[in-house]
């Protein structure tokens, strides 16, 4: 017999169908799918009275079987299940297209063995509505009203301990008829959709029904018009029929393969039509979900041509970041000549992106050097120190200093720290400055602020020019003597940097900038991907802005000003990056519970994080519906909160949670390093550490390095930017510990705001790490900023 070959597409639950541990043998069975269908050991077999006579069991290994239908041409692959596990999935399940989204699925008609699994079943969904028919059918006789609401009384009960109140359904106000007639989706989804009480509940369900139904209701969730949704999830194919079918019933193969290789499936099919393909399919050997799956509105950002700089938006775990990958790499491909920068804040986020990109792209070229074609994944920092060592021994150099800094050398300057919360260059700045400033801001934050914010953005090197500078945004005034006293410091703290012909990272980008600006300079990157771009201070993006010529697809940011934990508030205009009208946002977190994100969300009510408002620019428009929230695609137990008398107390109470996590973990075959404990300074974290220890529990200290791969991680919660963990402890959320601000930072109001909302921004940056559960530790009096006191 000659050779069998077929083309692949996997359905988006295939990669989480199987434990990782075995990856390596489904990689395996995928590539003699693909290469060889009548290869000996793959026993492709088909199911006898299965509700679908196209599936088919392949083998992976004795213990193991792959589920899957045969299409002609194509192999439509499901799951990957314990062997006897396997034909009874193969029995139960068929592959259908919707009749009026064109939407092609894998459904199954039942549970088995009596059994619900992570999908609702066709019967599963039957009983649904006749559950919701006969509590309509109560009501109306005037017994259902304690019915109708015992549900949101226990979900109400269930979230008082962490939530003022209940979030009500945000899909309430649609019909089903609207739902199902407009969307397609099914009367069981629609009907419970429609109806339930509570948030909560619908995302529960939500996660239950999988799918482009889901996706295309948690749509409707966060505001979108329903037209929109139906132009991102509907297929059409012109004049042909969408050769759809009822549930419970098969669809004819060409529907299925038109469907599920249609461009708008992308979201819930991925295809491998070729040996490149499959190669990139299989790089991993676990087949992401990230790298194969992207909602449309992610896939919308990658493919975006724009016209100049462009905003996305969006709070943690949207995805925005799987959006910066992609398009790098999308860039890439269509030019493999092109100079991309990829720019995010730490080295820990460079190395994770780097990684991400090469998974992703394994064939995309990356740059070894900056100006190079190719991929290039730096920080604004390491930009700066490679522009000023390419510029070292050329008169360019010190005339770039010159122009920024009032001084200039012919060599790279060395570089020092600038000095935040009290190091000695700004403090003898500070002496210099005389009796004219108020003490209250004769403080290092102070002045490091006002360099970075007035002088270094204006290339201000003399006294008089100090004197006019506008200061807009600054919350304090500052009359002429004043300001006087502020140059005598700043002028002492240069003068420190002259003799020691050393810079700060600021002063650093702000002669970067210079250089690539200047009569001799050029852009080094013909395109630049900036990540967490909230956190950068006015000087880096200057820089950001040097980098690159104005033009089509100059500068693509990716931010959330829910998580700024460094610099204060910017208008990003005023440095050459005009994002007015170009700004969009994303939703839908895919990361978090919804639980652990509605309390994250809740430390955020008490201060202003609107961009948008910041650049002068109309936000988007929300809907009744969305009110403008942010909601997930998961749902999961509520947070746990765990009070304690004094320190410890939380220690005992934390090392208990902790030996608890790791033995189930360890049940379910997962490494305890997915745990991670998270501090608000390093004192705390190594205290923590050692109390762990006393208490027989392993722990260990992360600051550059990963956590061994058998032991839960601790770490600062600045330190945990750009990680994620399966459980995550926030320990010691305490009054006094968060908020913490440092000596001097609140020197006047606007800065004792800016202080406030980067100390709210950092407990929630801590509270969206967890994926599944979430606990909040805490001695006597808890943190103001927590929801739950």
């Amino acid at each position: 017999m000659r050779n069998q070959t077929k083309q692949l597409i996997l359905d988006r639950g295939f990669p989480t169908s199987y434990d990782k541990s075995i990856s390596g043998k489904v990689s395996a069975t995928l590539e003699k799918l693909f290469k060889d269908t009548t290869t000996n050991g793959l026993h492709l077999e088909p199911i006898q009275n299965s509700a679908d006579d196209r599936v088919r069991t392949a083998r992976v290994d004795d213990f193991h079987r792959m589920v899957l239908f045969d299409l002609g041409d194509w192999l439509l692959l499901y799951g990957v299940y314990a062997h006897d596990q396997a034909y009874v999935v193969a029995s139960k399940a068929y592959a259908r297209v919707n009749p009026t989204s064109g939407a092609a699925e894998i459904r199954e008609t039942e549970p088995s063995e009596g059994q619900s699994g992570s999908r609702y079943t066709d019967s599963e969904l039957k009983a649904l509505v006749e559950a919701r028919a006969a509590e309509m059918l109560a009501a109306h006789q005037g017994e259902g009203e304690q019915a109708a609401s015992s549900a949101a009384e226990e979900t109400a009960e269930a979230a008082e301990a962490t939530a003022p109140a209940p979030a009500p359904n945000p899909l309430a106000s649609f019909e089903a008829e609207e739902l199902m007639e407009q969307l397609g989706i099914e009367e069981a989804v629609a009907v419970y959709a429609s109806r339930a009480p509570l948030e909560e509940q619908l995302l529960s369900f939500l996660e239950r029904v999988g799918g482009w139904q889901s996706d295309a209701l948690l749509d409707l969730a966060i505001g979108k018009p329903l037209e929109e949704v139906r132009g991102k999830f509907a297929v059409d194919f012109g004049d042909e029929s969408v050769g759809g079918t009822e549930v419970g019933v098969p669809s004819d193969t060409e529907a299925v393969v038109r469907a599920a290789t249609a461009k708008r499936a992308a979201s819930q099919f991925h295809l491998i039509e070729d040996d490149e393909a499959l190669e990139k399919a299989l790089t991993s050997g676990d087949f992401e979900a990230w790298r194969l799956f992207l909602h449309p509105d992610q896939q919308e950002y990658v493919d975006k041509k724009t016209t100049g700089p462009f905003r996305l938006s969006g709070g943690a775990g949207t995805g925005k970041t799987v959006v910066l990958v992609h398009r790098a790499v999308r860039l890439s491909r269509e030019n493999p000549e092109a100079r991309i920068l990829v720019v995010t804040y730490t080295r820990n986020l460079v190395e994770m992106i780097a990684d991400q990109i090469k998974s992703l792209g394994p064939d995309v070229r990356m740059a070894k050097n900056l100006g190079e074609p190719g991929i290039s994944v730096l920080t604004l920092d390491q930009v700066a120190h490679r522009v000023l060592s390419d510029a070292a021994g050329n008169e360019s150099l010190p005339k770039a200093m010159e122009r920024v800094l009032g001084w200039g050398i012919r060599r790279k300057p060395d570089f020092r720290s600038g000095g935040s919360y009290g190091s000695s260059p700004w403090e003898d700045a500070i002496d210099a400055a005389g009796s004219d400033l108020p003490e209250s801001l004769r403080v290092v934050p102070f002045f490091e602020s006002e360099y970075q914010e007035v002088i270094l953005p204006g290339e201000i090197t003399e006294e008089i020019d100090y004197l006019r500078a506008p200061r807009s945004g600054r919350g304090s005034r500052l009359g002429r003597k004043q300001r006087r006293a502020v140059w005598q410091g700043i002028k002492q703290y240069r003068d420190d940097g002259l003799a020691s012909q050393s810079v700060d990272w600021d002063e650093a980008a702000a002669v970067a900038a210079a250089l690539l600006t200047g009569d001799s300079g050029a852009p080094v990157a013909d395109h630049v991907l900036i990540d967490e771009g909230q956190d950068f201070t006015p000087t880096r993006w200057k820089l950001a802005r040097a980098v690159v010529a104005s033009g089509p697809d100059d500068l693509f940011i990716a931010e959330d000003s829910n998580q700024r934990i460094y610099g204060n508030r910017i208008v990003l205009g005023h440095y050459g990056i005009k994002i007015v009208g170009r700004s969009r946002r994303l939703r839908l977190n895919y990361r978090t519970t919804e639980q652990n994100l509605q309390l994250a969300l809740q430390v955020l009510a008490g201060g202003s994080y609107d961009l948008d408002e910041v650049e002068g620019d109309q936000p988007e428009q929300s809907t009744e519906q969305s009110q403008d929230r942010y909601i997930s695609s998961r749902s999961g137990p509520q947070p746990l909160l765990l009070p304690a008398e004094d320190l410890g107390q939380e220690y005992d109470q934390v090392a208990r949670l902790l030996n608890g996590w790791v033995a189930e973990l360890e049940d379910s075959g997962l490494q305890a390093n997915t745990l991670g404990v998270l501090t608000r300074t390093k004192k705390q974290r190594d205290a923590v550490v050692q109390a762990m220890g006393e208490r027989g529990v392993e722990v260990a200290p992360v600051d550059k390095q990963d956590a061994p791969a058998g032991t839960p991680a601790v770490m600062t919660l600045h330190r945990a930017k750009g990680t994620e963990f399966s459980r995550v402890v926030l320990f010691g959320v305490s009054e006094g510990a968060i908020p913490k601000f440092f000596q001097g930072s609140d020197y006047d109001d606007q800065a004792r705001e800016d202080s406030s909302l980067r100390e709210r921004s950092l407990l929630y940056v801590g509270a969206t790490r967890a994926r599944d559960m979430l606990a909040i530790s805490w001695s006597r009096q808890a943190s103001p900023y927590l929801p739950v006191v």
